[in-house]
């Protein structure tokens, strides 16, 4: 009898470039599909299983306007049944003791996206709102801190979400900088904060691909590959310590 979990409670957005085998570690493809939403469609997402470990949807990602909405992203999300949402981004280091291919858990983050609207709620809705009664956005405190036992070398970094496809000027780093955001990144905002109206517990990873346009950018030696091999190896690791997490209320607080 296979032990192969049915139930599938973790989604895995995949916002880095890597070969077309690299998540067979996490067993092969035994379903795929698209989900539709009121937001548009979001996928093909794939389910991957393998004896012994628990399911996971996993999705290539990249929620930018001329890609996935990423109101489309939590809504399906919901749909699919997943409980929670690992991001995994390739980020622009800001903190100069960041190195390439380093991987780097989101702690906090900065919203410096303009899309609109980047909220479930209409602005008549937003407007009746009590302002007190919405929790504060955050990322997972249960999954960050696994992600932080299963990866001790990585990190707390403060996220700067921004929606532009142009790389930053030097001015631009050294303000953000001074702002204290560690790293740059496309795919972790506004999702964390879709995924605390959704309900959803949401976390992100980042790997370190480049350094800001103010720091030295040496010629790459494989860094960022090595990086991307170390998280490709502990993803077995770390789904089965969040399918070992106890119910968390993060998003109700």
């Amino acid at each position: 009898m296979s032990s192969t979990k049915s139930s599938t409670n973790l989604l895995l957005l995949v916002g880095v470039l890597l070969p077309p085998k690299a998540l067979n570690g996490l067993g092969p493809v035994v379903e795929e599909r698209v989900v539709h939403t009121p937001y548009g469609p979001f996928g093909p997402v794939a389910r991957r299983a393998s004896e012994g470990m628990p399911s996971v949807w996993v999705c290539p990602y990249t929620g930018l306007p001329t890609r996935t909405d990423p109101r489309a992203t939590l809504f399906a999300a919901n749909l699919l049944r997943a409980r929670r949402v690992l991001s995994w981004d390739t980020g622009i280091a800001l903190n100069p003791m960041l190195m390439r291919g380093q991987p780097l858990v989101a702690g906090d983050f900065i919203d410096f996206t303009f899309r609109e609207p980047n909220t479930f709620a209409s602005a008549l809705v937003r407007e009746q709102q009590d302002e007190r009664k919405l929790p504060v956005p955050r990322f997972c405190p249960q999954m960050t801190a696994a992600m932080q036992q299963v990866l001790p070398i990585a990190p707390s970094a403060t996220y700067l979400g921004i929606d532009d496809l142009r790389r930053e000027t030097p001015a631009e780093a050294r303000m953000y900088r001074q702002w204290g955001a560690d790293v740059i990144g496309q795919n972790l905002v506004p999702e964390v904060l879709l995924a605390r109206e959704a309900g959803l517990c949401f976390a992100g990873l980042v790997t370190v691909g480049t350094q800001s346009a103010d720091l030295p950018n040496p010629a790459p030696q494989g860094e960022l590959r090595a990086g991307l091999e170390m998280i490709m190896d502990v993803l077995p690791e770390l789904i089965r310590y969040f399918d070992l997490l106890p119910d968390c209320t993060c998003s109700e607080s």
